[in-house]
């Protein structure tokens, strides 16, 4: 089963998932993060904080970037 990272992008900072997950597919990964993108979003809502524009990149054992997930994405905005 393939290895995927969820790494953080706030700014231009990124916080790197050191751990990854292994998972069945990208398909699998990218609802992963859209799920964890939106209970992010909610805890900076219920913070009274702005949603800025953290994202989150899924990137494979090679560290390539597979896919992105944005804050519009979670909110369904494309």
């Amino acid at each position: 089963m393939p290895s995927f990272f969820f790494h953080v992008r706030e700014g231009g900072r990124l916080i790197e998932d050191p751990d990854g997950s292994d998972l069945p597919d990208l398909e699998t990964a990218r609802a992963g993060a859209l799920a964890a993108a939106r209970v992010a979003i909610a805890e900076q809502i219920r913070m009274g904080k702005s949603v800025g524009d953290r994202s989150f990149e899924i990137t494979d054992e090679a560290g390539r970037v597979l896919a992105t997930v944005t804050a519009r994405d979670a909110c369904g905005l494309h």
